[in-house]
């Protein structure tokens, strides 16, 4: 919605320069090349800011459910505002804002919306894409991380850790005998079990810890920042969570759902390779398995030490 006018600028002259066909398709050319909405909003404003004496533009992009999303400022945002909701068909694209310190006219307004109709298309584009790759990294059932996540998280974190030489360990939690529930409740119960495990893990998880389902009844926790010991503490707290808190059957057949929970830690010497991290928590899981189940184990030191095949690959 846009101001009412008053002390009106007139609308410099090039607006109805008889180029503008010609520059609209240039910069919708350029809006094409990049799938990227922030990329694509810096490119409107650079070329639209020249144009017309407006100083400020902001978006708001649409809101996505499980989702935050970002607004974008471009410029110096001044008193008086132009506000426009996007959509192309049934998508809506979110909200822009146009502003500065003067109101401005209705010829300025109607200039803002037929250079907006060069942006919809490109814009809705690119957020169908930007979509496509968010739920290509959501596990469709419980809403979290797939596998796909934690890989490029995995890289991410132990890039930043052995740049900055932080701590980074990794828990392997899978929920013990989870096929029996689902023999003996059906598949749909069992994923009703899932997400109530999920619950709990986000739950007992801090606001930097990363959750990510890595298949199954496994899921995998990435703690920034967090040694042997520090890890251990927080999978105590998931094991005894879950157990006090999740449960399958009702009445005497109502039994507690247990998790068991394998550690790995970032080598202070480097990891040979991107997932010799979790491979380690993995064994660690395994052990877990094997002692019984509902027990949280850490890697040996032994695991822990690198081959000299391994340090000679450092």
């Amino acid at each position: 919605m846009a101001d009412d006018a008053h002390n009106i600028i007139p609308v410099p002259a090039r607006l109805a320069d008889n180029d503008s066909a010609s520059q609209r398709l240039q910069l919708t050319h350029r809006l094409l090349t990049s799938q990227d909405p922030s990329v694509q909003l810096r490119v409107f404003f650079q070329q639209l800011a020249p144009m017309l004496p407006f100083s400020g533009l902001q978006y708001h992009p649409p809101q996505r459910s499980g989702h935050e999303s970002r607004s974008q400022r471009l410029g110096k945002i001044g008193r008086h505002q132009c506000d426009y909701q996007l959509s192309c068909g049934d998508q809506a694209l979110g909200q822009l804002i146009f502003s500065r310190e003067q109101r401005f006219s209705e010829a300025e307004q109607q200039w803002l919306e037929e250079w907006l109709s060069v942006l919809v298309l490109p814009l809705s584009n690119a957020l169908r894409y930007q979509e496509a790759l968010l739920l290509a990294h959501i596990d469709s059932l419980t809403g979290i991380g797939n596998r796909a996540a934690f890989d490029s998280a995995l890289h991410r974190e132990l890039r930043l850790a052995e740049r900055h030489k932080h701590e980074l360990s990794l828990l392997v939690v899978d929920v013990d005998l989870f096929k029996r529930v689902n023999d003996r409740y059906g598949h749909s119960y069992g994923d009703d079990i899932l997400k109530q495990v999920v619950a709990q893990l986000e739950r007992l998880c801090r606001d930097t810890d990363l959750l990510f389902r890595y298949g199954g009844e496994e899921f995998v926790i990435l703690l920034s920042k967090t040694d042997r010991a520090g890890a251990r503490v927080i999978a105590e707290r998931i094991r005894r969570g879950v157990e006090d808190t999740v449960s399958a059957g009702e009445g005497d057949d109502q039994k507690a759902i247990t998790v068991s929970v394998g550690i790995g830690t970032r080598l202070p010497e480097g990891e040979t390779s991107l997932h010799s991290i979790f491979d380690r928590a993995d064994r660690a899981l395994y052990q877990a398995k094997e002692e019984g189940r509902n027990r949280v184990i850490g890697e040996s030191p032994a695991a822990r030490s690198p081959s000299a095949l391994q340090r000679a690959l450092l």
